[in-house]
């Protein structure tokens, strides 16, 4: 009990220093807007509110059956094009965790620690009780629904019957990170970021491929020896790569798992990619750009400092990131430069979504939309 009331304290300590990003609780003052030159055309699509998500994280998904979302204790199926919403469900308890879909099978956490999962159409197929309450998306894909739970347990579930299959268990860490997480498919297996600083790989048995170090621990209290794996793996089909809190980012062959380059950096996004370039944002609120080959610094920008932004999506020649204050921001992937801007009702701390040429953001009043951008 003790070692739970320490994790959720210094997760309310880490994320006021790293995403929370009200400036009642940062102790630095968020930057001031500049003004910019407008080059990026962008216009709001459409708008739904799903009820308010202060607290979860909850991020929508998109895939080829629909995006799916929550808000409290709902869960969405909603029409890409116009933003209606196709169905809604009501789970047994506020989702805590969510929404993990490949738009056949949708899974969501709650906070009585339960998963339940639904199919396309909004039938609910199974409920499963976990060990601790879930506050990663679950995984879904291959057959399979990947949960991890906060007691650092990862276990695996039939999509269809429920049944399990297999549970992962590693050292329970005293302090972590809250910040925005997923795990993601890769071709080496499950890939999991850990509170030790480390990326762990499964097979589809549980076993364990390859514990890669992102980071290594360092100072003397335990706080400045947080060293979380933070936000979603970047996997393509040349390179794995992940980010850890006062730590850095490491990427490696997706062929062998041999390290292909790694900077130091403190990040608190996972590593999005244009195929061109690595971007992270910073503790601080910097968006760093990296050399896809190399991992040399290409461009740091730094006009918002601790307004925490999130991590970018790619909308072709065009980066889109929210802040704190539900400002969008459209940065030149080539230079950095803010060249356009727009707004949504409430915080972004989730990754938006890249969909056609626009993303999806989800906010933390509950608010989801839909902003197309044009350069």
């Amino acid at each position: 009990m003790l070692k739970q009331k320490l994790t959720v304290l210094v997760a309310a300590a880490a994320s006021a220093l790293v995403i929370s990003g009200c400036s009642s609780t940062n102790s630095h003052e968020p930057a001031e807007l500049n003004d910019i030159r407008e080059l990026v055309q962008s216009s709001e699509v459409w708008s739904k509110n799903l009820g308010q998500t202060e607290g979860s994280l909850i991020a929508p998904v998109v895939t080829s059956t629909g995006i799916y979302s929550a808000g409290g204790n709902e869960l969405y199926r909603i029409d890409p094009k116009t933003g209606d919403i196709v169905w809604s469900r009501e789970a047994d308890a506020e989702i805590s965790a969510g929404v993990g879909s490949d738009g056949h099978y949708i899974a969501v956490g709650t906070v009585k620690g339960e998963v339940e999962v639904y199919d396309s159409e909004g039938e609910r197929l199974w409920t499963a009780r976990l060990s601790s309450e879930v506050s990663v998306p679950p995984l879904v894909g291959s057959g399979f629904v990947f949960v991890r739970t906060a007691d650092t347990r990862i276990t695996a579930f039939d999509a269809a019957s429920g049944e399990r299959r297999w549970r992962y268990q590693s050292q329970v860490p005293s302090l972590t990170v809250r910040a925005p997480s997923q795990m993601r498919f890769s071709p080496a297996g499950v890939l999991v970021g850990q509170a030790n600083g480390r990326l762990l790989a499964l097979d589809g048995n549980g076993r364990t491929v390859f514990e890669a170090l992102v980071a290594q621990p360092k100072g003397i209290t335990e706080v400045e020896r947080l060293v979380d794996v933070v936000g979603t793996p970047l996997v393509d089909a040349n390179m794995m790569c992940a980010s850890a809190f006062q730590g850095g980012v490491l990427c490696m062959s997706s062929s062998n798992g041999k390290t292909l380059w790694r900077v130091d950096v403190d990040a608190v996004t996972g590593p999005v990619t244009d195929g061109r370039n690595v971007y992270v944002v910073t503790a601080r609120g910097e968006v760093n750009a990296y050399d896809y080959q190399t991992g040399k610094a290409v461009w740091s920008n730094s006009s918002l400092l601790w307004r925490d932004p999130s991590a970018p999506a790619v909308l072709g020649d065009v980066l889109a990131l929210g802040d704190f204050e539900g400002v969008v921001h459209f940065l030149d992937p080539e230079t950095g430069e803010i060249i356009g801007r727009s707004s949504v009702d409430g915080a972004v701390r989730v990754p938006p979504i890249s969909m056609g040429d626009g993303a999806v953001f989800q906010t933390e009043e509950g608010e989801i939309s839909y902003i197309r951008a044009v350069k």
